[in-house]
């Protein structure tokens, strides 16, 4: 069920009443308003049908309406109609991205949750400018996606004006769907930072509106940033980047990786 993310909002905004909690979702991730026609005026929503539309928004709708923010602050995923809410941690929205770009990709529903019900969750701490990000990454992707984990979360802290830059194009990414795959492009990406390149970076993947910088000053990162430098703070963390596995720090070696999962795995099917 291939559709665009921002012909949903189009659709949330006539039907306000029957998709509020998901247009909160909706603009809650995307920290933009209001952008659907602006930034891409030549999106035509008839490219889907409305029943299409409306079995995805029923269907994330059904995914997220009632699950706690994986960032273990025991609240619901943010902009969730249930209180209280999460305020958008970065652990928060990649779980709604996950299951946005998993419903846009074709996966059936019954696998999006086995996913998230996984009793697992990777943080990776580390900004996007961090010379040894990639490597650390790819190891732990690897590793999880072999022993069948899928929730391996970036936890970006902004030390740097540059770091921070990054995470602000890493949120533009996720109005038009494309957060995972920008983000990966932004792991692998070694310099510079400056906006011009990380620009020309999104528009290897997206077009590009001309009032993009507009957009991008407008997403608020502050918040986000606090919580993971607060979580890294609480985990005892003191070098970057810094693999946890449910909390617990874990060398960024395969064995010690793979140890830790199985051994919560294990627990788990007891």
């Amino acid at each position: 069920m291939k559709s665009n993310c921002y012909n949903f909002l189009y659709l949330f905004a006539r039907y306000s009443l029957r998709y509020l909690l998901f247009l909160i979702i909706a603009i809650f991730i995307f920290e933009v308003l209001p952008v659907t026609q602006s930034i891409y005026p030549e999106c035509n929503a008839e490219e889907t049908t409305t029943t299409q539309q409306e079995e995805f928004i029923e269907s994330a709708d059904e995914i997220l309406a009632n699950r706690k923010c994986p960032c273990q602050c025991n609240n619901y995923l943010p902009g969730s109609s249930n209180l209280p809410a999460c305020f958008g941690c970065s652990a928060g929205k990649a779980e709604i991205s996950y299951v946005l770009e998993s419903l846009e990709s074709g996966k059936e529903t019954d696998e999006i949750l086995l996913n998230l019900d996984s009793p697992i969750i990777i943080d990776i701490f580390a900004d996007y400018t961090n010379p040894s990000i990639s490597k650390v990454w790819s190891l732990a992707k690897i590793v999880s996606f072999e022993l069948h984990q899928r929730r391996v979360v970036l936890r970006p802290l902004g030390f740097t004006r540059e770091a921070q830059r990054a995470i602000k194009i890493a949120e533009y990414a996720r109005f038009p769907g494309k957060f995972s795959i920008i983000q990966e492009a932004l792991i692998n990406h070694n310099g510079p930072w400056d906006w011009r390149t990380l620009i020309n970076l999104v528009a290897q993947y997206d077009q590009v509106p001309q009032n993009i910088n507009e957009y991008i000053n407008s997403i608020e990162i502050e918040q986000q940033i606090a919580k993971d430098q607060q979580h890294a703070k609480e985990r005892g963390i003191e070098s970057y980047p810094t693999i946890t596995i449910n909390n617990i720090i874990v060398p960024g070696t395969d064995t010690a990786i793979r140890q830790a999962i199985e051994k919560i795995l294990l627990e788990h099917s007891i």
